[in-house]
């Protein structure tokens, strides 16, 4: 009668034991994957947004970056996300060197109307229009004044510059 008690409990254990491997196995190679925060080669066609995580390719038309002197850059899936973290990199697990304004050589957005790279230094960004980008409210950036006030007039919205964008302008936007 014994024999026939252990044997279930054993195989308990057994099955328990392989269960407490198979995660711990599942946890060491979730552990290898890419770092979702980690910057990538400036050459990089894709990498992953530091604020919400989801994979950026190079070619999305909201995609955003800011590129460092040391030749890396972090991806942003959209204008919003990007300008979340550039006035407040302290909130996400990035390296202290990534959250420096000084080590940033350029912040490209892309233009609305054309999807092509910009400055964000020279774009002029519609805020608080009545069109939502893929993630909701977000800024859109254009290469011309002309452009933005064509947009902000049919949409609605504020003409800002990337230098006047503050923490206070980007929580309105409930995009931090």
């Amino acid at each position: 009668m014994r024999i026939a008690t252990a044997a279930p409990a054993q195989a308990s254990r057994v099955s328990d034991m392989l269960v407490c491997l198979l995660l711990f196995a599942f946890c060491l190679l979730a552990s290898c994957g890419p770092k979702r925060n980690a910057p990538v080669a400036e050459s990089a066609t894709f990498g992953y947004c530091p604020v919400c995580g989801m994979q950026v390719n190079a070619t999305d038309p909201w995609a955003a970056e800011i590129r460092y002197t040391d030749g890396t850059k972090l991806m942003f899936e959209s204008p919003g996300d990007m300008l979340a973290f550039y006035t407040s990199p302290t909130r996400y697990q990035v390296n202290d060197w990534l959250q420096e304004k000084g080590n940033i050589k350029k912040v490209v957005l892309k233009d609305y109307n054309t999807k092509e790279p910009i400055d964000a230094a020279n774009a002029e960004l519609v805020m608080k229009s009545r069109v939502d980008g893929p993630m909701g409210p977000d800024f859109f950036p254009f290469s011309t004044r002309q452009a933005a006030e064509v947009f902000a007039g049919t949409n609605g919205g504020t003409i800002i510059r990337l230098a006047d964008v503050t923490i206070d302008i980007v929580r309105e936007l409930g995009r931090n």
